[in-house]
């Protein structure tokens, strides 16, 4: 090292070592299957799913100027002959949240109507247009070296745009934001065992040569290793380098990852076990929360599944979910408003029964 006279006249010409560098990584890209595997992406994408695979469906035709409920054709009832209607309905919905699109190839019977469905693996499905980059002209479908029209295939979407053949995933679209949180997650779960970071330093006030430096320390960790006495001479000092659970495990951190996520899927926070600072769980705040979610998260899904299921029916047919079970309120106030339903003449009692699921 030169000194300050050196370096003030020149003299000497000093050679710095090399500035250590943080070394590369790849960037993480979060497919659907590794967002999966976050808690939070996993049970939003459950909440969303599971309320709508237990709807009921109901179907309407239209007719002499007039629209009217009928009975649900079979396959509103069982889209799928090898699935049941519910798992049909959640593996749809998870292709939607996860992937942003989802696809369904059509088999029809004898008399051109349509009578199963295949929910196909999304990132086996490529999509290209009649005529190349021809909007005008419509798109087909290609699975397993097999072309479809889309008179064969009905594609699903929640978030589309003109010109884009595939709906916008999620995932994909705010993928940083969901690579950020992975990261987070892998980063706290390798703390202790990968951070590098010493459990501890060994100082001391005398002159070590390496190999007293490596002796002292190999002892130290012998010592650690086997929960013995540690006993500190000649000048040693030990100093833990230690954090609380709540800064280990940077609790803060991954809170603000889970309402990140509870934003992008639409989800309450509460329902994935967090909070905004600041809010209150009261029953109207919780019912209010609830009436947004449904009507601004869940709808995007339904409204894509009846669109596809009323486009597999033959025309003047449409169906849709019926929301009346998830706005059920409290047993009172329902009996209340059945009361007044019935004492004004628009509901009989019959009908509360049908509601209430007690006319069987």
């Amino acid at each position: 090292m030169a000194t300050l006279w050196q370096r003030i006249t020149g003299r000497v010409e000093e050679t710095r070592a090399v500035q250590p560098t943080i070394p590369s990584r790849a960037a993480t890209y979060a497919t659907p299957e590794l967002a999966l595997s976050l808690t939070a992406v996993y049970r939003a994408v459950q909440i969303i799913a599971t309320p709508i695979s237990k709807m009921n469906l109901r179907t309407f035709r239209y007719a002499t100027g007039m629209e009217m409920q009928v009975e649900n054709p079979i396959l509103v009832n069982k889209p799928s002959l090898l699935e049941s209607r519910r798992d049909f309905l959640f593996q749809t919905v998870v292709a939607l949240g996860l992937e942003g699109n989802a696809f369904w190839l059509k088999n029809r019977g004898r008399d051109g109507q349509v009578n199963n469905l295949t929910l196909l693996p999304g990132n086996a499905v490529s999509i290209q247009y009649v005529n190349s980059n021809d909007i005008t002209q419509g798109v087909v479908y290609y699975y397993m070296g097999v072309k479809y029209t889309q008179d064969q295939m009905e594609h699903l979407k929640i978030f589309s745009r003109a010109g884009f053949l595939r709906g916008l995933s999620p995932i994909e679209t705010c993928n940083r934001d969901i690579a950020s949180a992975l990261d987070l997650r892998d980063y706290a779960a390798n703390w202790f065992s990968a951070a590098g970071v010493p459990t501890g330093i060994l100082t001391t006030n005398q002159m070590l040569n390496p190999a007293d430096a490596e002796a002292v320390t190999a002892t130290w960790h012998n010592k650690q290793q086997n929960r013995q006495v540690a006993v500190l001479g000649n000048g040693f000092d030990y100093k833990a380098i230690s954090l609380s659970p709540r800064d280990a495990l940077f609790t803060d951190i991954q809170e603000q990852a889970v309402r990140q996520i509870a934003r992008l899927f639409g989800i309450p926070s509460r329902l994935l076990l967090t909070s905004v600072p600041g809010s209150s769980d009261t029953y109207t705040n919780v019912q209010d929360e609830n009436q947004v979610f449904y009507r601004h998260t869940l709808m995007a899904y339904t409204d894509a599944i009846t669109d596809a299921l009323s486009n597999c029916l033959p025309r003047g047919n449409r169906v849709e979910f019926d929301f009346e079970h998830l706005f059920k309120a409290d047993v009172a106030a329902r009996y209340d408003y059945y009361k007044t339903g019935i004492d004004s003449g628009f509901l009989t009692v019959e009908e509360v029964r049908i509601k209430e699921g007690l006319n069987g």
